[in-house]
């Protein structure tokens, strides 16, 4: 009878494909996108190169795999936020304050995105990528400013899709902004505060 010992190693695959997006993330964040490689990545994920491809081979594959978790995190992260809200002008301002870089945690995520912004201009794979999450983005704040007007807490004329698009617009152009220091968290939240005061019934 062979002992516990002898018997093969259950691998979680999704533990590691996530293992090697993290450490994805941190080469970008403290080295730049243009560091990225397999043999860094590996080293940065304390792993050995043969294992690291046997999840991905190119560099393109490793970024996709690191773009995909980001979405994950962002989703996660919303799900998490958004449960502690009371009424959907308090989910729909929470939302967009989860977006930006207002704690260190969430400048970490921006600093990558914004890396990944930049590269998807000149890389199809990622700019696909980056438009799978945005319609839901987008239609979730959409439903919260419908649920809102329904409450009364917005305007009923306001057009929620569109509102919705100004208020992704916010998020993403005040971010680097944000990120060097022109606005404090604080200034951020009172613009946003400002904007959707302008929105309301009444």
């Amino acid at each position: 009878m062979r002992k516990w010992r002898d018997m093969p190693k259950i691998v979680d695959h999704d533990a590691r494909r996530r293992h090697i997006a993290e450490a994805v993330h941190r080469v970008i964040h403290d080295k730049g996108m243009e560091s990225v490689s397999l043999r860094e990545v590996a080293a940065e994920a304390g792993m050995s190169m043969g294992a690291v491809q046997y999840y991905v081979t190119t560099k393109n594959q490793m970024l996709l795999l690191a773009l995909e978790r980001i979405g994950i995190w962002i989703g996660d992260r919303l799900a998490a936020v958004v449960a502690h809200q009371s009424t959907p002008l308090d989910v729909l301002r929470a939302t967009v304050l989860e977006l930006l870089p207002l704690d260190e945690k969430r400048s970490y995520l921006n600093r990558i995105g914004l890396a990944f912004q930049a590269s998807s201009v000149v890389s199809e794979d990622q700019a696909a990528a980056m438009r799978i999450g945005l319609p839901a983005l987008l239609s979730f704040l959409a439903e919260q400013i419908r649920a809102a007007q329904a409450a009364g807490q917005l305007a009923a004329h306001l057009d929620a899709g569109k509102e919705a698009s100004i208020l992704y617009a916010f998020a993403q152009g005040i971010v680097n902004a944000t990120l060097v220091g022109h606005y404090t968290p604080k200034e951020v939240a009172a613009l946003l505060d400002y904007h959707l005061a302008r929105l309301r019934a009444g």
